[in-house]
């Protein structure tokens, strides 16, 4: 088959970073909140990019606006009463960002796309949250609208600087939930993960560290970008170990990747190369065995695979175990080349 498909995995997560201050402010009473199964009547106050927020002690209708805060959400055991997506698109757009029997389509959406500031604040009243988790990018768009956002629920804003603040983010909603414990487990399976990985592939003869991988995503039919380690994809094979070409080092400008037509895909080659295609180009190829794509090395050895974008470019933690399993199936021999 061209495309790996997508093999059972753990619930698990990678290495914690950044911070968010957790201090315990409010009494133990029984009272209960306005959400639909009540809270434990108490109140904390957590520092988020937005400063001092006053939350429940237990909230249980939560509601996230960052698809990867959704991911986290479901790794420390919790659902979202809304959350953002993509309407029309199988899952609601949000596979990558939920455990793998979870269904998307069945989760509530107070947007109209996964875009930062396309929040209905209508839908997001509706849906009754005792706490909001938002985002604080560079573009600051969720912090312009956070007088409406407040007025529903408590909300806290999470700095979000780019793809390498995935690895932080599990941390900084388990300080805002107070389960620190659940996504220290996740970070011990995820851990476990790579190891098993690397055991799989030394046994089938694969030296990562002399296996140079391209990462080669399809970004429109004159455009692929190269994957660099910076990148949510490129960290990963870094994590099991593998080498880079020399033409995926560093990004364009500011970036984490290097664009180039097609006339350069001489650059794409590797020992292996993995192309990453997703629901942004639905016209891309699923094989690679004509025209500029035969000159590659890797095409005439079959060792080009093709994947999916929208799992290998989701940074977050679930996406981080897809990335693992399709490039161990990969080089092992479970899975078929794409040429």
């Amino acid at each position: 088959m061209p495309e790996l498909t997508r093999p059972s995995r753990s619930l698990s997560v990678l290495a914690l970073a950044g911070a968010l201050t957790l201090t315990a402010c409010g009494s133990g009473g029984g009272g209960s909140d306005d959400g639909a199964d009540g809270g434990s009547g108490g109140s904390r106050t957590v520092e988020g990019a937005n400063g001092s927020v006053e939350i429940p002690d237990s909230p249980e209708r939560i509601a996230v606006l960052w698809r990867p805060t959704l991911a986290a959400l479901t790794l420390l055991g919790h659902d979202a009463v809304g959350t953002m997506g993509t309407p029309g698109e199988a899952d609601q757009g949000l596979a990558p960002f939920l455990p793998e029997d979870a269904d998307g389509a069945e989760l509530t959406l107070v947007t109209s796309s996964p875009v930062e500031d396309d929040v209905n604040i209508e839908e997001l009243a509706n849906a009754a949250p005792d706490l909001i988790i938002g985002v604080s990018t560079p573009n600051g768009t969720q912090g312009q609208m956070l007088d409406n956002l407040e007025s529903i629920a408590p909300t806290v804003l999470v700095e979000w600087e780019g793809t390498g603040s995935w690895r932080g983010h599990l941390e900084e909603v388990a300080r805002i939930l107070d389960a620190e414990d659940a996504a220290g487990e996740a970070v011990a399976a995820y851990d476990a993960a790579i190891e098993r990985a690397r055991a799989d592939l030394a046994g089938a003869g694969v030296d990562p560290a002399g296996t140079e991988l391209s990462l080669v995503r399809l970004q429109s039919d004159t455009e692929i970008r190269l994957e660099t380690p910076e990148s949510f994809p490129g960290q990963i094979v870094a994590d099991l170990g593998f080498a880079r070409p020399d033409s995926q080092l560093e990004g364009e400008g500011d970036t984490d990747f290097v664009p180039h037509s097609y006339e350069n895909l001489d650059q794409a080659d590797g020992d292996a190369v993995f192309v990453l295609a997703g629901s942004g180009y639905p016209d891309a190829p699923t094989t690679f065995s004509s025209g500029l794509w035969a000159n590659l090395g890797a095409v005439e050895d079959e060792r080009l695979y093709r994947v999916d974008y929208d799992f290998w470019g989701s940074a977050n933690y679930h996406g981080a175990h897809r990335i693992i399993e399709d490039v161990t199936a990969a080089l092992t021999g479970g899975a078929d080349p794409a040429v």
